[in-house]
């Protein structure tokens, strides 16, 4: 055991702190002893067989691959310790061991970790360690021995070997065990969820400043977990790849996190941090397997320029910036960037480097959190200006609609100024076609020697009749089609009656026909009056009928197809050939007019039975349902 140097007066000076703050230290802890030195017999295992090197006195603690490099092997560390009462137990305290290793007392072995060499899932270096040795009996000092065996880049060594009493020791045991176990815990749950949430929001909203931050909070809960396990759950060097790769992504994509913030996301720095998260699994890889251990501390140096730089960058914006999260961002970064400056001088400089607990590991959840805070609060100044820009549409919509309901308005206006000068030509049109041309034939009737008097009379009230169902039409209903029948029914009635006709009406109840206008009940009105006109004039028939009814298309399904309505006029008058060229125009008109209303005129006659058959398409979603 080495006198007792720096680091030990260190270590004293922060046990009598906890010792002050209630921690559990008593005045018996001056028994304490911290081994320092051993006596080191190296055994190496390379592409010559195994060598055994001479003896030789080192300080712990002792990091493999600091002293020894790219190099397999084993090390055996022996050292005294003197017994100051041989009948109470001893009690030791190692921070750091392994990968494998076993410790014997006297040539007993008193407890092992793993195999010689170590094997794929053997890896005791990051847990504290604690063994309780017998009392001894005899006041001759005890000879220890603990022998590890470590792989390349696997960070195996030993840490100086605390030794007391149990009631002495246990407690700093079970200290370190919790700040190692339960805080790398807590570190890689508070990192894991920060991430997940983070990567959540950057589902939904897709800002890359999400991304950064998520993906480096779940890599730095990945390299942190390391720390949880002795029994690794992936074999090496996978298991070592795995963190060591997390971790050097983790840095670039935090860095490039905190440059997004304040808007320099599109910088050579920024880019060259992506560059360096890419690269980060490629390094870690070189550096593991094949090993180059040299290429570690290459990159660590190269994150500390890049982490520097960040931070000069975030501290000139936040220093020129009135936002809040800018300052506390700026804040944060000082924070992390120099405990892993510390980190990085220590590990690389410190003979006490393999014990060292990283600051960076504590510091960076104080960083998480303000890097959340920094979240949240853009969120929350997002979600402020959405509102914002809510209430801002929202009264820009209502000036459009305002707007549009205004030229709604006006076009409306313009339809029913279009609509009543349609009507009007259509009238004139009718009249001009229709009563116009019965009046010229009339006049010329009327000129010509012998004229009838019944036969101007009859052509007379023809005129009249087709002035008062035009009159009608301009009044009807538009699509009632009941009505428009009821109309020619009322206007025609009394001259069937007076031509000594018996007309039997039955017309169903019928659905609004949509689309119609007056120019369609006009077109029916005008069908319906040329074949009743017909009828009186040429059928000598005593008796006719009208039938009006919904009716499903004939073979087709009625639930989804459309319906139509069918409208049928017959009489018993003499009949005549439908079919003959000399049969007249009366016909072609009626045709004509029946197709202007998207249907279809059949007609059949024989002597004693004449029938006019017109069907209407009704679409299925109008017609009502009709009654068994």
């Amino acid at each position: 055991m080495g006198p007792r140097n720096d680091a030990l007066g260190w270590r004293l000076l922060l046990l009598t702190m906890l010792a002050v703050l209630g921690l559990g230290w008593s005045a018996p802890a001056r028994a304490v002893m911290v081994v320092e030195q051993a006596q080191l017999t190296l055994t190496l295992h390379g592409k010559t067989p195994a060598e055994t090197q001479k003896p030789q006195t080192v300080t712990l603690p002792y990091h493999w691959d600091q002293r020894q490099g790219a190099v397999d092997g084993e090390a055996r560390f022996t050292f005294e310790i003197p017994a100051a009462d041989p009948t109470v137990p001893l009690a030791l305290f190692v921070p750091r061991v392994g990968n494998s290793f076993r410790v014997s007392v006297d040539g007993q072995e008193l407890t092992r970790f793993g195999a010689f060499p170590p094997g794929p899932y053997d890896d005791a270096s990051f847990a504290p360690q604690y063994f309780v040795v017998p009392a001894s009996g005899t006041a001759s000092p005890l000879r220890m021995e603990i022998v590890i065996a470590a792989q390349a880049a696997r960070q195996g060594g030993l840490s100086p070997v605390v030794v007391g009493r149990e009631d002495e020791i246990r407690p700093l045991y079970e200290r370190a065990l919790f700040w190692q176990l339960s805080g790398g815990r807590f570190i890689t749950i508070v990192s894991g969820v920060l991430g997940a949430l983070s990567l959540l929001v950057w589902l939904r909203q897709r800002e890359s400043i999400y991304l950064y931050y998520g993906l480096g909070e779940l890599f730095w809960s990945v390299q942190t977990a390391r720390v949880l396990f002795t029994h690794a759950p992936l074999p090496w060097p996978w298991w070592g790849v795995l963190p060591l790769a997390a971790f050097q992504a983790a840095v670039p994509l935090v860095c490039r996190f905190a440059l997004a913030v304040v808007g320099r996301d599109d910088t050579r720095l920024a880019r060259l941090l992506g560059l360096m998260a890419w690269i980060a699994p490629v390094v870690a890889g070189l550096g593991i397997m094949v090993p180059w251990l040299w290429l570690m501390p290459l990159w660590q140096a190269l994150n500390l320029v890049v982490g520097l730089a960040m931070m000069v960058v975030v501290l000139r914006v936040a220093s020129r910036s009135a936002v809040l999260e800018h300052r506390v961002l700026g804040l944060a970064v000082v924070l992390i960037v120099l405990c892993g400056a510390r980190d990085i001088w220590v590990m690389r400089t410190s003979p006490q480097a393999y014990e060292m607990v990283p600051w960076i590991r504590f510091a960076w959840v104080g960083f998480a959190i303000s890097l959340a805070w920094v979240i949240a609060e853009r969120m929350r100044k997002d979600s402020r200006a959405v509102a914002e820009m809510n209430v801002t549409l929202e009264a820009e919509l209502a000036e459009r609609n305002a707007a549009l309901e205004a030229a709604f308005a006006r076009e409306r206006e313009g339809e029913k100024a279009r609509g009543a000068l349609e009507e009007r030509q259509r009238l004139v049109q009718d009249l001009h076609d229709g009563l116009g041309g019965q009046l010229v034939g009339l006049l010329r009737m009327a000129q010509q020697p012998g004229a009838a008097r019944e036969d101007v009379t009859l052509h007379l009230r023809d005129a009249v009749d087709q002035l008062k169902l035009t009159v009608d039409a301009m009044h009807a209903d538009e699509g009632d089609v009941a009505s428009t029948l009821g109309s020619v029914r009322y206007r025609l009635g009394p001259r069937l009656q007076a031509a000594g006709i018996d007309l039997h009406w039955n017309v169903s109840r019928l659905p609004m026909m949509t689309g119609w206008s007056s120019r369609e009940s006009h077109q029916m009105q005008m069908l319906l009056f040329e074949a009743f006109a017909n009828m009186m004039a040429h059928s000598a028939a005593t008796r006719a009928s009208l039938n009006a009814r919904l009716m499903p298309v004939e073979g087709t399904d009625s639930a989804t197809t459309d319906e139509t309505i069918e409208i049928q006029l017959c009489d018993n008058g003499r009949g005549f050939d439908a079919d003959a060229r000399f049969a007249g125009k009366g016909l072609t008109n009626m045709r004509a007019r029946a197709a202007a209303l998207g249907g279809t005129l059949t007609l059949r006659s024989q002597p004693g039975e004449t029938c006019l058959c017109l069907h209407l398409a009704v679409p299925a979603a109008m017609a009502p349902k009709l009654a068994p």
